[in-house]
């Protein structure tokens, strides 16, 4: 499929409230082996607080020169070659739902998703731009799943002007649950009877998905962040924020022998975010038709490799939660397990940009994605 790709060094970009991450994928052809792709590219750099809240860009300009910064048009890094690039639209600002719609597949028109997905949507449809997609079609079938997803027209429109104005061509805007899905998803597992919790726990945002079915099911956006777990322990320690993010980092879900009410914060920060999970997973068994019991929580962002917090969070939860492998499905098994432990926790934060790159490494024009 990677021969097909009229776009072969298009890469993904995923700008977040507090980082932009740049990942760009190579392909390798093994002599008498299939080809696979390898991490050629892999960029970070920092937002200062309050250039993006919630996914809501305040200040453009500062991000168009972070993103030209990133891909290496102000000279400081190898310039980025292709101008094509597959980004992200913010979870917070997008709507992604499972509906069922009473035609078949075949005749599905978008007029006539756009209607019965009107009667889900939070907004609007009028100012909505709508993606859609029907999932695992039969043909005798005479009603269709379809997987819709939806953001503000305003929200999409300012991530376009922004990255044409970095001089970017865009072949797709997607949203971050399906990027995420994309990485963290064993491509070639069977998870007949299973359901999967994806939970991405970043600096700014965090977010869980249900992918069941061979499918998103539905997201929702978290309150436990690692800027509020940040701020959390220097209120409650009284310290500086520096301090309190390097304890954080250094001690995770452990005592720490300086300041000893520091574990008993930590658990009841855990405990907020274990109800969290608790109800999206209950919601979802409740108000889901064909619903499969969660198995297993896969996780990413940076504060999933925060000490014991998988092991504090399985006991919890009563649930199996751990960082999930990022790369395995851009190699073959025996060469993703070849992935060191330090690459393995670097890439938990990329994981949204390594989904938008593995779009990207495809031909995103006939990719069957929101």
């Amino acid at each position: 499929m990677f021969f097909n790709n009229p776009f072969p060094f298009a890469f993904g970009l995923d700008i977040g409230d507090s980082s932009i991450k740049l990942v760009q994928l190579g392909h390798k052809h093994p002599l008498g082996r299939p080809s696979y792709l390898y991490p050629e590219t892999l960029r970070s750099v920092s937002l200062p607080a309050g250039i993006i809240i919630n996914g809501e860009i305040q200040q453009p300009e500062i991000v168009r020169k972070k993103i030209m910064h990133l891909t290496g048009q102000d000279g400081a890094y190898p310039k980025i070659e292709s101008p094509w690039v597959v980004a992200n639209l913010p979870e917070p600002q997008t709507f992604l739902k499972l509906i069922e719609v009473p035609t078949p597949a075949k005749d599905l028109l978008y007029d006539e998703v756009s209607f019965h997905a009107s009667r889900h949507l939070p907004f609007d449809i009028e100012d909505t731009y709508l993606g859609w997609q029907v999932l695992n079609p039969t043909e005798n079938s005479s009603t269709s799943k379809v997987l819709i997803a939806a953001v503000l027209k305003t929200v999409a429109d300012s991530y376009t002007y922004l990255l044409e104005a970095a001089g970017l061509n865009i072949l797709a805007l997607e949203a971050e649950a399906v990027a995420v899905s994309r990485a963290l998803i064993t491509s070639s597992k069977d998870y007949t009877g299973m359901a999967r919790a994806l939970l991405d726990i970043g600096s700014a945002r965090s977010y869980i998905v249900i992918y069941d079915n061979d499918s998103i099911e539905f997201s929702k956006s978290l309150s436990f962040t690692g800027e509020s777990v940040t701020t959390a322990i220097a209120q409650a320690l009284k310290i500086e924020r520096d301090v309190a993010e390097k304890i954080k980092i250094n001690t995770g879900i452990d005592h720490n022998k300086d300041f000893p009410n520091y574990i008993t914060l930590m658990d009841t920060l855990l405990m907020k975010l274990v109800e969290e999970i608790k109800s999206s997973i209950r919601f979802y068994e409740d108000h889901f038709t064909n619903a499969n019991p969660v198995t297993h929580i896969t996780m990413c962002g940076g504060l999933s490799n925060l000490i014991n917090f998988d092991t504090a969070l399985s006991q919890k939860l009563k649930i199996s939660a751990r960082p999930g492998n990022v790369w395995k499905n851009l190699a073959p098994k025996n060469v993703a397990d070849k992935i060191t432990g330090d690459e393995k926790r670097r890439g938990l934060s990329f994981a949204t940009a390594i989904g938008l790159a593995l779009r990207a490494a495809e031909n995103p024009l006939i990719t069957n994605n929101l």
